[in-house]
């Protein structure tokens, strides 16, 4: 779970980013400012609640002034049910717009309404403190498309000098609808990465004009849709992007004070293992039929 905050413990505490580690696939980026303008980006699946609110608490976060459920997908907004029928006060709760089957979705809904429920819109822009702010750069009203992860809500916080772009689970036909937008730039320091880093999202293009110094992926160790795919990882790689994932160094702490980004207790980068396995299983593999065909060769010779 990805979690990004701004509130000082104390009044010398710089602003920070925090990314929250999950179990699976999960989404709860939270932001807050020094005015304690607090903003919660999803919350994970139902079981995930317990442990958002329990980091809220340590945080002493008691007043949130504006939930985002990025899109209905249950490991995104199953964890904000408790979270809005919770003591914390909520002022508003941002949506996609569209809505969804489940039940999961029917218990958010009611919850959401429970507070002041606004419609996402590209361009909408939320005003944090004097050097902060988040924009809304996806979805566009009427919603484009039928799929819920283009309709993903996408937020860029920015912050003085630096940015960060959370992506919910956008994948490449929001990111091409966000390209050809002039409303918002996508350039970023910090991509919090689409779709916990499925090769169906951060498309090149994309990846080319957002060019991240550093990019997060969101994903449970050993989850079962195999994120992040390789195929992410080493387009990010290629640009020389450091990647930082939940699966590998849970928490991710981000800080920034308006000018640089630093990452607290040196979160391990995610080293480019995939093609070099590859390679190694190439050689390994390429030695034993060499070794085979000389055994052949071999028996031949003798009879």
């Amino acid at each position: 779970m990805p979690f990004a905050s701004f509130p000082p413990p104390h009044p010398k505490q710089e602003p920070t980013l925090q990314s929250t580690s999950s179990t699976s696939d999960k989404e709860t980026p939270y932001s807050s400012t020094p005015k304690n303008r607090d903003v919660l980006i999803d919350g994970g699946s139902a079981t995930a609640s317990q442990t958002i609110i329990d980091y809220l608490d340590y945080l002493n976060i008691t007043h949130i002034h504006l939930v985002i459920a990025t899109h209905m997908h249950e490991d995104h907004i199953g964890g904000l049910v408790n979270i809005l029928n919770s003591t914390i006060t909520v002022d508003e709760v941002l949506v996609n717009n569209q809505s969804h089957t489940s039940v999961t979705y029917t218990n958010f809904i009611t919850s959401a309404q429970k507070h002041n429920l606004t419609v996402a819109q590209r361009g909408q822009t939320f005003i944090l403190t004097e050097t902060a702010n988040l924009t809304i750069v996806n979805p566009v009203q009427p919603l484009e498309f039928g799929d819920q992860n283009d309709n993903s809500v996408v937020t860029k916080l920015q912050v003085a000098n630096t940015s960060f772009l959370f992506m919910g689970d956008a994948e490449e036909p929001a990111e091409q609808s966000m390209l050809v937008s002039s409303v918002v730039s996508i350039k970023c320091d910090v991509l919090k990465v689409g779709h916990h880093g499925s090769y169906t999202a951060t498309s090149q293009t994309f990846l080319d004009i957002a060019s991240p110094t550093y990019a997060i992926i969101s994903a449970g160790e050993n989850n079962s849709y195999g994120h992040p795919h390789n195929e992410t990882i080493q387009k990010l790689l290629a640009k020389n992007v450091t990647i930082y994932g939940t699966y590998l160094s849970g928490t991710i702490i981000a800080s920034t004070d308006g000018t640089t980004v630093t990452f607290q207790d040196n979160p391990q980068p995610i080293p480019e293992f995939a093609s070099n396995l590859t390679l190694t299983i190439f050689v390994i593999m390429t030695l034993l039929a060499v070794m085979v065909y000389r055994k052949k060769l071999q028996k031949l010779h003798i009879i």
